[in-house]
């Protein structure tokens, strides 16, 4: 049986809604790096923070940012 992913309200999460929650976590990952110039990191939160608008305007998490 395959196990559905639910949302924070518990409605089951589209492909196209777990490709975008894909994509943010992504940015979250690369925004906690050291390694990277200034200018990409900077670039990286930024993107990080317009998908997380996307995300939570979706219902698709229910937490804050964490970008600086």
């Amino acid at each position: 049986m395959h196990d559905q992913q639910m949302d924070p309200l518990g409605r089951t999460v589209t492909k196209d809604e777990q490709e975008l929650l894909a994509l943010f976590r992504q940015l979250e990952r690369l925004s906690q790096r050291t390694d990277l110039p200034p200018c990409a990191l900077m670039n990286v939160k930024q993107a990080m923070v317009l998908m997380w608008n996307a995300c939570n305007d979706l219902f698709l998490i229910s937490e804050d940012p964490r970008g600086d």
